[in-house]
């Protein structure tokens, strides 16, 4: 595919519309535009990065990855809660580290049968990809087996281990662009153009928009315009920079696995003792954090899941700000927390995080601590938590969809002053060996405090006037009720 300069915002994926209709427009028509840049009617408008590829397993953009989305489709699906939905698979099953999945009679847009060695040969490929590598870390090896059954093989147990199977499955497990799938739309081209047109064997899958044209993003700047001038429809921003901008357009928040935490450092002296931990959890008003410092695009956190996953349903987790309760167990630490300034780091970059910081020194010291915030721009801070020169920081990971808590607890790569010897580690280890409820360690997890859950941040996914739609977008795919769009 030939390469052009298209300068796309990681962080957001612009998507521009035209008026649709049920036909499918001639060919020729898909290709013409209006002077004014307008596509004709019949034809929804996705951007994507020229720069990058159209292959699941090696692209990186933001806007790429959602697309290929509508072109592929994985063992199962993600909903808004995490819970794994059956697509190409019929079932699946964990015992310990053996994953058993059935696959359907489902065919690739071809018309060929889609088999187990299709899957095992896509899984090889995810394996490596830098979008789905993290996800699939704890699985070992993916076996075909003669039939519908494909097992995975795990390194771990992990009992969540269903919601991670999401991984595209392209036939033969090719790694080209725009390989064969079996998603919702089918890829199609001419010349330098690229479309894609709604799969007619995908099963209930009848959408209004039939043809989605694939174009570049020619300036950085024009995102939100475009939008604001109604040359656009769509656009989806994760908010990652800490900033969030009014615009002349309808937004719905959309919730997404960023954790955002208060971290100590298990080598301080005043932090190594859990009562003082378990005073900073119950002084912190996470409420006003999430509606204030992130603007209302968070969702308070009282455990380290999110608070939207399918097995916190119904579970009163919520842990009342209690400032009377914090100075109780202050006291009965017998620690002299004002003997000498803490220091608590912070992303200065991030204007959500700034704020959040400027929140946490002060319940901190309405509590008596003795507060040093030390704004960072993000490489100096990188550098702070490796030297281990602080005593609490504001972090964020982005967990898997199996809310896989390693990377904090057990000595992962977002485990910066966190002890992976803790009562938290050991429990959370019984959790995956499934010898423990999810209720235990949470308990475990409030009474010991090896850091303190803040938020889970939220995307906001904006369209234009003229759109209606149920907008159910969802973190496992943006463009999860696409069928219900349409213009007014």
């Amino acid at each position: 595919m030939k390469k052009i300069i298209a300068i796309l915002l990681a962080a957001a994926t612009l998507i521009s519309f035209s008026a649709c209709s049920d036909n499918k427009p001639d060919d020729d028509d898909i290709y013409s535009t209006t002077s004014s840049g307008t596509q004709n009617e019949g034809v929804l408008n996705l951007a994507y990065s020229e720069t990058d590829t159209l292959n699941p397993f090696t692209c990186t953009t933001s806007a790429n990855v959602q697309i290929l989305r509508l072109v592929y489709g994985g063992l199962f699906k993600l909903d808004k809660n995490y819970n794994p939905v059956a697509d190409i698979a019929v079932s699946g099953e964990v015992s310990g580290k053996k994953v058993t999945v059935k696959i359907g009679s489902h065919r690739f847009s071809d018309g060929t049968p889609v088999s187990v060695t299709d899957v095992k040969a896509s899984f090889d490929k995810a394996k490596e990809s830098p979008t789905y590598a993290a996800r699939l870390s704890n699985f070992e090896s993916a076996g075909a087996y003669e039939g519908n059954i494909v097992i995975f093989n795990l390194v771990n147990n992990d009992p969540y281990a269903l919601s991670c199977l999401d991984f595209p499955i392209i036939k033969g497990g090719a790694d080209t662009d725009l390989a064969t799938g079996c998603g919702r739309y089918i890829p199609r081209s001419s010349g330098e153009s690229i479309y894609l047109t709604a799969n007619p064997s995908k099963s209930g899958f009848n959408p209004a928009i039939k043809t989605v044209r694939l174009v570049p993003v020619r300036e950085e700047s024009s995102i939100i315009s475009n939008l604001e001038v109604g040359n656009t429809a769509f656009n989806y921003n994760d908010l990652s920079d800490g900033v969030y901008s009014r615009i002349n357009a309808k937004t719905v928040e959309m919730g997404i696995n960023s954790f955002v935490y208060l971290a100590f450092n298990s080598t301080s002296n005043i932090f190594s003792n859990k009562l003082i931990r378990q005073a900073v959890n119950l002084a912190v008003d996470r409420q006003k954090i999430s509606a204030t410092a992130f603007q209302g695009h968070a969702r308070e956190a009282y455990t380290p899941f999110n608070p939207d996953w399918y097995p916190l349903a119904s579970k009163d987790l919520v842990i009342s700000r209690d400032k009377a309760r914090a100075t109780e167990l202050i006291a009965d630490s017998l620690t002299d927390i004002a003997a000498r300034e803490i220091v608590l780091l912070v992303n200065a970059e991030n204007p959500f995080k700034l704020e959040t910081a400027e929140f946490i020194g002060e319940y901190l010291r309405e509590i008596g601590f003795k507060v040093n915030l030390r704004k960072l721009g993000a490489d100096s801070l990188k550098t702070a938590l490796r030297e281990g020169t602080y005593d609490l920081y504001i972090g964020e990971v982005r967990l898997t969809p199996n809310m896989n808590l390693s990377s904090l607890l057990l000595g992962g790569n977002a485990s910066f002053g966190i002890s992976n010897v803790s009562e938290s580690s050991s429990r959370y280890a019984q959790l995956l060996a499934g010898n423990c409820e999810i209720m235990d360690f949470i308990n475990t997890f409030n009474e010991d405090v090896p850091l303190v859950p803040l938020c889970y941040r939220n995307a906001a996914v904006s369209y234009s006037n003229s759109m209606q739609g149920d907008f159910a977008c969802c973190d496992g795919d943006v463009f999860a009720d696409i069928e219900t769009w349409r213009f007014k």
